[in-house]
């Protein structure tokens, strides 16, 4: 990932390709937005299994998650472009990790996101304690694929190249999965707090065509096994008030 600081710059002036920044904002008295939220966009999802021991060493765990007992080996990659939120529009980057639980239930936890605004990012730690970090996206669009830049003080922490898969897209009900599926489990002071997401869009197959990293700043998905990757397009989501299970 040593290349990835000076990738930044070195497609920006290529006249097949588009390409614009997106700074994140900061406001100088940023409020809280309370849930529920009403979000309206479109993103990549990327689902991933690894190796319990990268999860552990590589996977940014809060201290809740930490230690031998934790099993788990599942990973979810999300690059969303959010178009209409309470916040405004912003870009995001995340990493979820599934916990294995029985029954087939699997929860999930954020431990890495970036976003392009400082309203979310406020937000989503007051509300959620998701653990939001702003930074600067910049999207270099291409006929049939789009490449993304994320840095943040003036360093590129993540770069991936995602495109949409061939085939006509599908209704897809967030409410027919499985309610662990669609659960985040966030910490805030030892505490679990259980949010249970619900939506719906079209739905496609995505390819991941490129991805690098700092592992330092964000989780190297090149260390897992990729099972699949979805593109949803003109999504509808809710993000209630967490409960306390």
């Amino acid at each position: 990932m040593s290349k990835v600081k000076n990738l930044a710059g070195s497609h920006c002036n290529s006249g097949t390709r588009r390409s614009h920044k997106i700074a994140f904002v900061t406001e100088s008295s940023t409020s809280r937005i309370p849930p529920p939220w009403r979000l309206r966009g479109s993103g990549y999802v990327f689902l991933f299994t690894f190796e319990p021991w990268f999860l552990r060493n590589g996977g940014f765990l809060p201290p809740e998650l930490t230690g031998e007992h934790f099993e788990a080996q599942l990973g979810v990659l999300m690059l969303v472009d959010y178009r209409k939120s309470p916040a405004g529009p912003y870009r995001e980057l995340l990493f979820a990790v599934g916990r294995n639980l029985r029954w087939r239930r699997h929860l999930f936890s954020i431990t890495r996101i970036c976003v392009s605004t400082e309203a979310s990012a406020f937000s989503g730690r007051e509300n959620w304690a998701i653990p939001k970090q702003t930074a600067e996206f910049e999207v270099i669009r291409e006929s049939d694929s789009e490449r993304v830049i994320v840095q943040r003080d003036r360093l590129a922490e993540v770069d991936l190249t995602v495109a949409p898969g061939r085939g006509l897209p599908i209704p897809a009900l967030g409410f027919l999965s499985p309610p662990s599926w669609r659960t985040i489990v966030q910490f805030r002071d030892g505490q679990a707090l259980e949010t249970r997401l619900s939506g719906w869009g079209m739905v496609r197959s995505a390819k991941l065509l490129d991805f690098r990293s700092l592992p330092k700043a964000f989780p190297d998905v090149n260390e897992g096994k990729l099972v699949g990757g979805f593109f949803i397009k003109d999504f509808r989501m809710r993000l209630p008030a967490p409960e306390s299970p």
